[in-house]
């Protein structure tokens, strides 16, 4: 069955925590600015044109939903016309724009928006080249020229990437996703022998944008059961980064400033991406990452085989490829 819109972008997510304060100033060492802030709400933004990437309320802590943009007006009154998603409201939040509402299996929050403003940007986003290495004097990219950066300074973050959630059905999950939002698995982890009888155990999915490349994944569904007692929420939130350079000088800084960290630095099987989780002041884990997988339409689904069995020589296809290997607290219940 085709879906009823196909979503273009992942924009932003929205949490809730008991208090703004804290929240906005882990939120400027992880490497956002502050766009707008109330009494109940916090807008921060990245270096890109989006005028917020991450939405704060406050109330007792919680992960709310995210949100996606749809392609054009006619898809957002499509959506909205859905069993599912409400009536169109106009956004009072930087940048303005509409949004459709709906409430996953899960009790999950689900935007879909247009029209948002882009904002003009200061930041050159444009990564300096590298010296790729390999053999031969060709791969030298950057001659006569240095890389410096200012000791301390805050990460720089791109645009919002992905989210992963503890789910109460993994297949049911991706099943009503696809339906409204026409998102489609990347990769289908299966414990072994991976085969047709074997349960679906997690799934990375992405955007179905054609012949125009998406990343590996914009959500990654998880089992709730197994990772947080049974409860649907959030597993954590990724972002994007500058360049590889952001990831490290982000792992400095946020331990410099005694935040917890919980994976990373490494680089993921699914996705490639260079990774580094923390915890938040209230649990919710953040991801920065970069230099990830883009896929388009002529991409099947991959089934990954999941086990590792405790053997050195077979590796744990959702741990990292090096670095540091998976906590035995990650997506847990604490930071739902």
């Amino acid at each position: 069955m085709d879906p009823i819109i196909k979503a273009d972008s992942v924009v932003y997510p929205t949490l809730q925590v008991p208090d703004l304060e804290v929240q906005e100033k882990f939120l400027i060492h992880f490497g956002m600015h502050v766009v707008e802030k109330t009494a109940d709400i916090l807008y921060m933004r990245g270096e890109g044109p989006q005028p917020f990437i991450h939405v704060t309320r406050r109330g007792d802590q919680k992960f709310i939903g995210a949100a996606y943009a749809a392609l054009s007006m006619a898809d957002l009154e499509k959506i909205s016309k859905s069993d599912s998603f409400g009536d169109i409201e106009e956004m009072t939040s930087p940048g303005g724009g509409f949004r459709s509402s709906a409430v996953d299996p899960n009790g999950i929050g689900v935007d879909v928006v247009f029209g948002i403003e882009p904002r003009e940007t200061e930041s050159d986003l444009m990564p300096i080249e590298v010296n790729v290495g390999g053999i031969g004097e060709e791969n030298f990219r950057r001659i006569n020229q240095t890389k410096r950066f200012q000791k301390g300074a805050y990460p720089r973050i791109k645009r919002f990437g992905h989210y992963g959630i503890n789910v109460l059905d993994v297949p049911a999950s991706r099943d009503w996703y696809h339906a409204h939002l026409g998102i489609i698995a990347s990769d289908i982890l299966k414990p072994p022998p991976a085969d047709d009888d074997c349960p679906i155990v997690g799934i990375f999915a992405r955007l179905a944008r054609g012949a125009k490349p998406a990343d590996h994944h914009c959500v990654f569904w998880l089992p709730a059961e197994e990772l947080s007692n049974g409860k649907p929420g959030l597993n954590h939130v990724s972002y994007e980064m500058v360049n590889i350079d952001d990831v490290f000088m982000g792992h400095e800084v946020l331990k410099r400033k005694g935040y917890q960290a919980e994976w990373g630095v490494g680089r993921h099987y699914q996705g490639s991406q260079i990774f580094d989780y923390w915890r938040s002041p209230f649990m919710q884990i953040h991801e920065h990452q970069t230099d990830g997988d883009v896929f388009d339409n002529t991409m099947p689904p991959q089934i990954v085989d999941v086990s590792a069995d405790g053997d050195p020589e077979v590796p744990e296809m959702v741990s990292s490829q090096w670095g540091t290997g998976i906590s035995e607290t990650f997506g847990d219940e604490r930071g739902l």
